[in-house]
């Protein structure tokens, strides 16, 4: 049983490798290098302090996609604690840097704490596994430095935010079925799972599903056939303990779940092929198991030369006698017979998720997508290797903890096996890859490479080989462990220039931000949107408040989505009331002024005014009632006039209507972000088109309280109808779905604290 002590030191001890690992971005000298870490996470934390800080949630972004629903979009992680700490942490901060410097710095310091935690979790499990403080240590390191938690996830924060929790939740599950009277495992494991759920990454937390059920499977199994709970009274207490693990959960988490759900029935990937999401590892990226960087810039199957040696010692469990297959183990024969199905459970696993991050250049992803809910709706196979890092990390504690007890003979076995394994992968890369030239670094790294992992093999073979063993022969192994993965995947995240060269607005960004000002003016105080034709990051707009058509989210509203495939360009720039275009054209398909133009080492980047006014919000005075295919070619037709006619589709409403042609004014105003308020002025009265993607949640509020949900037109967009004169009304997005969610959760909370305040005094008093 480990002390509370013992786990704050190894905390801290996992703490400051994390800082070591990450020491030139918490000194301020480095950044991570550009992708979805600058340019996807950071825009949106920006978005997400803004409203914390002005206690409101982030319900609606109106800086992307022409408006998308932030909260219910799960990447947001709205409601993920550790991020939301970190935020409020920021605040003493103010003034030290830029906005955007801070909260990248801060966003940086999270990802590190994630790594440290990833450590520690994984340590928990191990140790209660092998009973072995410093297996433990090798399994917690070898998964917190691995490629894959390393390199890929803090690119993709909500893959590392959700990733680390596996492990917790697999030793909460472990504690909890051991002690299944005892709720407050039970509750701790509700906690972890709903913590991922809330991480924001939907695809990785399928894959901790999809364990956790394995692992439960197993537990379950294990519990029945070790005799300890046969009685009834043990079964029924596993059975309402796994009752309000499933009802603890999805009441925790049903503030994120509720909306999410909503907004995927609407989003794009409610159908999408198995073509768009079955692609993967390509199969010669197998060889980044053994030698790293030699394919691509970081290796997120290599867990170390050290690491994967220790892996496969764990196979020394296994020999063969007479009776057949048994376990020696130094522990007593009842922990040592129970060894045996988690080391089974960790091998089928990992061999798994291997298959499965091949994607469609294996055989098995075919059949989880055919008949494994929720394979269907995530693209990125590759993303499966997390779980091979993770697997790979418990054998090598496994196998750590194994050879002090192991015989001679077997360890020498499994050596002279390693050893074989990698120098023939190294002879077999640099004569079949290397020298063909299809490799991602040249011959002087490769030989680097070589050398670095031929030395490090040594070294472990002969550790394996010599007779006997010592602590400091331990120490030895954990140190190169350490090392080994540090060498190959510390340089993986570190940009080549400071972060004040990272936080800076390019000067196309400055220029787009004075237009998008000067249009505002013009409009009193309703800028023209902007479309960004990949000239800067796509979800610009958040980080300089311009409503852009464009965004990087990959959920986005499938109706939306269609104005992009195959759509005319000036059309949908009509219809979502662009103004400002960036673009590499320096003619446009439509009257324009050029405003700035911004030489690039390749190209040009042209800054246009669009000389057409496209209007935020208009007034039709007839309809038409057709189905979505029908409505994309009439809007798509420039004969068409959207100014006049709006188009309604059949299952929203029953029958058109029509007003006579009349003038009319409009006026409205962005008030917060899921709020515009509007005053329209018309002779004959009609239907208000306005410019915002329509989601269930939308409702139109006059001001004697009195609302309704707005029509959807023009495939995407809202419309409320008007009466002639002055009409004033706000429109604000608050989703029923967000209410009941929040409700549920709240309540959720609320029965636990009053559950464990009641279960306190009960031990106090009694």
């Amino acid at each position: 049983m480990l002390s509370t002590r013992r786990v704050l030191f190894t905390l801290l001890g996992f703490v400051g490798l994390s800082a070591l690992f990450y020491s030139p971005h918490l000194l301020g000298l480095r950044t991570f290098p550009d992708g979805d870490f600058t340019h996807h996470f950071l825009p949106f934390s920006l978005f997400q302090k803004e409203a914390l800080f002005a206690t409101q949630l982030p319900l609606w972004n109106p800086y992307t996609y022409s408006g998308h629903p932030f909260l219910a979009d799960i990447q947001a992680a709205v409601f993920y604690p550790l991020g939301n700490l970190l935020i409020l942490l920021e605040a003493p901060f103010r003034g030290l840097s830029t906005v955007a410097g801070r909260r990248l710095y801060f966003l940086e310091l999270e990802a590190a704490l994630h790594v440290a935690l990833a450590g520690l979790f994984v340590y928990l499990l191990a140790h209660a596994l092998t009973r072995k403080q410093m297996a433990a240590i090798v399994a917690g390191c070898t998964f917190a430095f691995s490629g894959y938690l390393t390199g890929y996830p803090p690119q993709q924060l909500a893959v590392l935010r959700t990733a680390i929790w596996l492990p917790l939740i697999l030793w909460l599950l472990y504690r909890a079925f051991a002690s299944p009277k005892l709720s407050r495992w039970w509750v701790a494991a509700s906690g972890a799972i709903s913590v991922a759920f809330l991480a924001g990454h939907p695809q990785t937390f399928l894959h901790i599903s999809y364990v956790a059920a394995a692992w439960i499977a197993l537990l379950f199994w294990r519990s029945i056939r070790n005799g300890r709970n046969k009685a009834p009274s043990s079964i029924r207490h596993l059975l309402l303990g796994l009752l309000m693990l499933i009802f603890i959960t999805l009441g925790l988490s049903a503030a994120q779940l509720l909306p999410t759900l909503e907004f995927m029935q609407q989003s794009v990937r409610a159908d999408v092929s198995y073509d768009f999401v079955s692609g993967g590892f390509p199969l010669r990226d197998t060889w980044q198991m053994l030698l790293p960087w030699v394919l691509t810039h970081f290796s997120p199957l290599y867990v170390g030369v050290i690491g994967l040696g220790l892996a496969v010692c764990s196979f020394g469990i296994f020999e063969r006698k007479e009776s057949g297959l048994s376990i020696e183990r130094a522990e007593e024969r009842e922990n040592s017979r129970d060894a045996l199905p988690f080391l089974l459970f960790f091998l089928i696993s990992t061999f798994v998720a291997l298959l499965l991050s091949y994607g469609e250049n294996g055989f098995l992803y075919r059949l989880f997508y055919l008949y494994a809910p929720g394979w269907k709706l995530f693209r990125g196979q590759e993303r499966a290797a997390f779980l091979v890092a993770f697997g790979l990390s418990i054998l090598a504690g496994y196998g750590f903890s194994l050879l002090p007890t192991m015989p001679l003979p077997r360890r020498r076995l499994l050596a002279a096996l390693f050893a074989a394994l990698m120098i023939g992968a190294v002879y077999a890369f640099g004569l079949l890859w290397q020298l063909a030239d299809q490799s991602a670094i040249g011959n002087g790294r490769y030989l680097l490479v070589a050398l670095v992992t031929l030395l490090l093999l040594m070294t472990l073979a002969l550790s394996l080989w010599l007779p006997g063993w010592s602590k400091r022969r331990e120490r030895l192994l954990l140190a190169l462990l350490i090392g080994n993965l540090f060498w190959a995947n510390m340089g993986t995240n570190i940009a080549p220039f400071g972060p004040g060269r990272k936080t800076i607005l390019a000067p196309e960004m400055e220029g787009l931000q004075h237009a998008v000002s000067a249009s505002a003016d013009r409009n009193d105080g309703m800028a023209g949107r902007v479309y960004n034709e990949f000239r800067i990051y796509e979800d610009a707009g958040m980080r300089l408040q311009t409503e852009d058509v464009w965004g990087s989210s990959p959920l986005r509203l499938a109706r939306y989505a269609a104005l992009f495939d195959g759509f005319p360009l000036e059309r949908m720039w009509q219809l979502m009331g662009v103004e400002t275009v960036l673009s590499w054209r320096a003619q446009l398909p439509a009257p324009s002024q050029l405003l700035a133009e911004y030489p690039q080492s390749n190209d040009t980047t042209y800054l246009h005014r669009l000389e057409e006014p496209n209007p935020r919000a208009w007034v039709v005075h007839q309809t038409r009632i057709v189905d979505d295919e029908e409505a994309l070619a009439l809007l798509a037709d420039p004969a068409f006039d959207i100014r006049t006619t709006a188009l309604l589709h059949p299952r929203v409403r029953a029958d058109e209507y029509t007003t006579a042609p009349g003038a009319s004014s409009v006026r409205m105003e962005r008030i917060s972000s899921n709020r515009l308020q509007l005053s329209v002025e018309s002779e004959t009265g009609g239907l208000l088109v306005i410019s915002e993607n329509w989601m269930p949640g939308w409702r139109a509020i006059y001001s004697e309280g009195s609302g309704f949900q707005p029509e959807l037109v023009n495939i995407t967009q809202i419309g409320v109808p008007i009466a002639p004169g002055t009409t004033e009304f706000d429109l604000v997005y608050r989703p029923a779905s967000v209410d009941l969610g929040l409700m549920i959760s709240g309540a959720t909370l609320l029965l636990l604290l009053l559950g464990g305040i009641g279960r306190w005094g009960y031990q106090k008093w009694r």
